[in-house]
């Protein structure tokens, strides 16, 4: 990468980081991208250059996200043998995150932002990473004989996606009063022994 292009990532973090801080203080329909620029010290051409709207925030802190799961969290799986452990320790990691780098305030006005329906959610998007992480491990669970045969792995990839937004709605909405971290052994472990044989 040459100077360049680590100074135009530089301006992109700066960005990304100030536009999730203004939205955090204030709410997302009250920010206007004139106020990041003014916050940032930076350009309407470098804010376009990067993001196309507001909304691309958003869509770029799921990057990040989907790439933790991919750099950080699987590599930590291969160890485990059993598909159960593995989902364990991808939630207790994913949980963690979220609650460590986003915060419920951020996860809030993400949900507020992904229930408008003038667009597609990124929720929704059929070959995210998440998606497929579920996907392939539900797979891997019936092929080890460890999950029931009933469901297909879409199925059951599908309850553990729903489970997990439903967690983080329900503590945005409380305004994080709970450990994520804490509350969700309970819950996944709920959920993981109904999906065993």
């Amino acid at each position: 990468m040459n100077l360049r292009q680590q100074k135009a990532l530089q301006t992109k973090r700066k960005i990304l980081k100030t536009a999730l801080e203004l939205f955090n203080e204030r709410g997302f329909n009250n920010v206007t991208v004139d106020e990041i620029i003014k916050r940032t010290s930076t350009s309407k051409g470098a804010f376009y250059n990067h993001f196309k709207s507001k909304h691309d925030i958003f869509l770029e802190k799921f990057k990040e996200i989907d790439g933790f799961y991919f750099e950080e969290l699987l590599p930590k799986l291969d160890h485990l043998e059993s598909v159960e452990q593995k989902l364990k320790l991808f939630f207790s990691m994913q949980m963690e995150y979220m609650q460590i780098n986003l915060g419920w305030d951020v996860m809030r006005t993400i949900y507020e932002q992904e229930l408008n329906t003038e667009r597609e959610s990124f929720f929704l998007i059929p070959g995210r990473p998440l998606n497929q992480i579920m996907y392939n491990l539900c797979e891997e669970g019936q092929k080890k004989r460890e999950f029931r045969e009933d469901l297909t792995p879409e199925q059951m990839s599908t309850i553990l996606i729903r489970v997990i937004r439903g967690i983080l709605y329900d503590w945005s909405i409380n305004k994080g009063n709970y450990s994520l971290k804490d509350e969700q052994e309970n819950l996944f472990e709920v959920v993981i022994k109904g999906l065993m044989r």
